[in-house]
């Protein structure tokens, strides 16, 4: 369908949908758009589009998908907003909070774009794990604009931290080290602006102690707070008083859509798929190649002796156990049950007890690192020989291996979410 569109309006056009301008110019999300250029606004997605001089599209519509017209597609808060970071000195972070699908990615193109255009070289952090958009899912990630784009994942990736788990509340600390390290990577990289995209976890204690520290870990010269209300106003009024941080709030984005959380599992899951499909097995030795984040490997084997005292006292068929300062690993053949993990803190004094069934590893998200501590890629465990420690993962990843960073986080054969697990699952 063919649209002429009049100087200094603007529109909203919903996905999936083929746009190509025909003639003027337009402002996508921040980015110019001249004649003859085309973009894709996909399934689920809606782009604010600003009309610079008269113009005509020709848009392909599919199901679902809509052109709308739309006053202030661009809050002028966003514009105000984005001039006070850009007009600053530089090296300038832009840390950005608010709500799950209050349109914090879209303000973050937004102002990267405006940055770009202006010539200042951008680096974007993407430090939600469980929406990543740069990276994959279950790490954060960062890339350079080399050009203008109309979502994140057309930013490339320069690198990644592997967090483990889709939801920060799993592995908080996590993320505020890795969106920390991913910061001082992109300013050693000559970075001007960081844009900090977040996750919208923002209600309770723990959300609040969470963006608290990050925003302690990252001192970000302008908190940029996107709320329908006055929702995030609980996680940053302490920072009034910070004069080192500038609070910018800004109302949230007409380009926003609820998603439901099957739409947001099924997204990752067809990013694991994609992922997986030139994946091999890989066996790895654990004399050479650490694991992170597990008990196995960090205790003494058992001894036999006490290995088969405990097998007869608890009746289980024990196949292999472990010792450290404070707690007991065993792996048995049978599906562990309350009543004898009680029983093994009886005889026992051990403040920690793990007791897993032998294949219960099968299909743990691990993250690969290479011997810098350098995130390499994921994998999934196909097996453990934890007698004679010998791990296989699937992976596409061909580098050499330093260490396995152990998840929470569970597939399938398939690459479908099965099941979430709690930290030092083995």
């Amino acid at each position: 369908m063919a649209v002429e569109l009049k100087q200094g309006s603007s529109l909203l056009i919903s996905g999936p949908a083929s746009v190509r301008l025909c003639y003027g110019a337009l402002l996508v999300i921040g980015k110019k758009y001249v004649r003859n250029e085309e973009f894709i606004v996909k399934k689920g997605r809606a782009l604010p589009v600003e009309v610079l001089e008269d113009s005509a599209i020709e848009a392909k519509l599919g199901t679902e998908a809509r052109i709308d017209q739309f006053d202030g597609v661009i809050p002028e808060n966003w514009k105000s907003a984005a001039e006070s970071i850009l007009n600053s000195p530089r090296p300038t972070k832009a840390l950005i909070i608010g709500d799950v699908d209050s349109g914090k990615t879209t303000f973050a193109v937004y102002l990267s774009n405006m940055a770009f255009d202006r010539g200042v070289k951008v680096a974007v952090i993407d430090a939600d794990p469980g929406q990543a958009e740069i990276s994959l899912p279950t790490t954060i990630g960062y890339g350079f604009l080399n050009e203008g784009v109309t979502s994140m994942d057309k930013i490339p990736l320069k690198s990644a931290f592997f967090i483990g788990s889709t939801s920060p509340s799993d592995a908080p600390t996590r993320v505020v080290v890795g969106t920390r390290r991913l910061i001082d990577m992109a300013l050693s990289n000559g970075a001007e602006l960081v844009t900090i995209n977040t996750c919208g976890w923002i209600y309770g204690r723990r959300a609040r102690e969470f963006k608290t520290s990050l925003i302690q870990s990252i001192s970000p010269e302008y908190l940029v707070v996107i709320q329908r209300c006055s929702e995030v106003e609980n996680l940053v009024k302490a920072w009034e008083s910070i004069s080192s941080t500038e609070i910018l709030r800004v109302s949230t984005s007409p380009a926003s859509r609820l998603r439901s959380r099957n739409e947001r599992k099924e997204k990752r899951e067809t990013a694991y798929k994609k992922y997986f499909a030139e994946g091999r097995e890989r066996v790895f030795d654990l004399e050479n190649v650490a694991l992170l984040y597990s008990y196995y490997t960090y205790g003494k084997p058992l001894p036999v002796p006490l290995l088969e005292e405990l097998k007869k006292k608890v009746e289980l068929n024990l196949i292999y156990g472990e010792m450290g300062d404070v707690f007991l690993f065993l792996v048995g053949d049978e599906e562990p049950v309350q009543v004898k993990v009680d029983k093994l803190r009886e005889l026992t004094s051990f403040e920690e007890i793990v007791l897993i069934r032998r294949g219960f590893e099968k299909g743990i998200l691990v993250g690969l690192l290479d011997y810098q501590g350098n995130f390499l890629g994921l994998g999934a465990i196909s097996h453990i020989d934890y007698a004679v420690r010998r791990i296989g993962i699937i992976t596409p990843v061909d580098k050499e291996v330093g260490a396995i960073q152990i998840g929470q986080l569970k597939l399938d054969e398939n690459w479908r979410e099965i099941s979430k697990l709690p930290p030092f699952p083995i």
